[in-house]
């Protein structure tokens, strides 16, 4: 009872830390303010240059603008650079050549949360051209990149909570993982390396305007650190690798276990929400008791059998363990969305993130209700409900997927809310 009185007192304080926060500005990755020329403007003479205006501060080394005329050939540029004194600007010289026409620009940049984000506009010297050929779509299907996210990140979620829950297990006679799951260990760690191979080259491949890869080759952190999510990935690699060193003490395993769960975390919208070092710290908070509960329950579905059998304190630590996993990580992730924007706007969004969320809220609501007709079974007979148990870890899996593909997707800030706006506008008046 007093611990529960202190996670309450704890998420308390959590909640009203965030109210104390106040109003601050969040965006859904970097996104156009404005540029110059503006979106759609013809102009008499060619204005040399062109300059986009983001939400967020740029780097250098991660922006490309690209000119298509209106026949859809590129027509080369000088590497972009940005305004001094305001790194949110980007400036690309045009040729002074320019015919009269109607041409397309392209500005890849990446955000401060480290996704590539590429945003389009038309302007026209002189006259609209009759005919425009747009430019040839070159981004890479962010399907591929959700697949192989939810594949690496997945498996490390799940493995990194099961191992820890299965480690604790040992201490009231329950069996080890190895021997729950035998060779699934080296075949999950396995897959999870070669979706997170597989998950640097899609995203290598989205950012026209640099070669990550490249940078790894060459030991060019100035330019690695430029990007959170590349990071990411090269820590998780890193402590994949470290997990298959054999005969290492088993505090070993578990300290690496924590920071590869923590370590994907740093991967989603948590840099361009300010403030930043809230924003981390629930996204740790969430992750690590995402990881926990999902952990728990399949650890429960391997283990049915001994705990049937009377293992009154096994089942007293996993109860009070669950209740505390399932609390953080739904008063987490509700701050979290707190944090990110403005209530208000995801219900009058009609953005793929918000669909995602009801799938998520939907689905954990699901688990809590599951979880609850469980606990009661099992406190009144010591007997579980495999059926139950089973369609509690399914809907759990579908949360982690529609977090996961939450990450990877923009999400409704005032910003959108205003571009969607001026666009509708700007077609009705065409």
């Amino acid at each position: 009872m007093h611990s529960m009185k202190r996670l309450w007192t704890v998420l308390s304080l959590a909640f009203f830390l965030v109210l104390a926060i106040g109003n601050h500005s969040a965006y859904a990755h970097a996104g156009m303010m404005g540029s110059t020329p503006k979106d759609g403007e013809v102009l008499q003479a060619n204005p040399g240059q062109i300059s986009v205006r983001f939400t967020e501060t740029l780097e250098p080394d991660l922006v490309m603008v690209r000119l298509f005329d209106w026949n859809g050939k590129e027509i080369p540029l000088q590497r972009p650079t940005l305004q001094p004194g305001d790194a949110s600007q980007v400036n690309a010289q045009l040729p002074p050549d320019l015919a009269e026409g109607t041409y397309s620009v392209i500005v890849s940049v990446v955000s401060e949360d480290g996704h590539p984000v590429e945003e389009r506009l038309t302007f026209s010297i002189g006259q609209k051209s009759a005919f425009v050929v747009p430019p040839g779509e070159q981004q890479t299907d962010t399907k591929y990149m959700i697949v192989y996210r939810y594949l690496a990140q997945g498996i490390i979620l799940l493995g990194g909570g099961l191992y820890l829950i299965a480690a604790r297990g040992q201490r009231y006679g329950l069996p080890t993982l190895e021997s729950l799951i035998g060779i699934g260990r080296q075949i999950g760690w396995a897959l999870a390396l070669v979706g997170l191979v597989f998950l640097w080259f899609l995203y290598d491949e989205s950012l026209p305007a640099v070669s990550l890869t490249q940078a790894l080759w060459q030991f060019d952190s100035d330019l690695l650190l430029q990007s959170p999510f590349a990071v990411m990935l090269i820590v998780s690699f890193l402590l994949l690798l470290l997990l298959a060193i054999p005969n290492m003490v088993s505090g070993w395993y578990a300290g690496v276990w924590v920071l590869l769960i923590g370590a994907q975390a740093f991967g989603g919208h948590a840099w361009g929400i300010a403030p930043v070092w809230l924003s981390i710290v629930l996204r740790l908070l969430h992750v690590l008791t995402v990881a926990l509960w999902l952990g728990a329950l399949v650890y429960l579905l391997l283990v049915a059998k001994e705990t049937e059998r009377g293992n009154e304190s096994f089942k007293a630590f996993f109860l009070r363990l669950v209740a505390a996993a399932a609390a953080l990580a739904v008063v987490t992730g509700a701050l979290m969305l707190i944090v990110q924007t403005d209530l208000t706007l995801i219900w009058q969004s009609s953005f793929a993130w918000s669909y995602l969320l009801y799938v998520k809220i939907v689905s954990v609501c699901i688990m809590l209700a599951l979880a609850y007709r469980q606990t009661k079974r099992w406190r009144a007979n010591n007997s579980l409900r495999m059926n139950l148990l089973r369609w509690e870890i399914m809907f759990g899996i579908v949360a982690v997927l529609a977090g996961l593909w939450m990450s990877q997707t923009n999400y409704p800030t005032e910003m959108n809310d205003t571009t969607n706006t001026q666009a509708a506008t700007q077609t009705a008046a065409d």
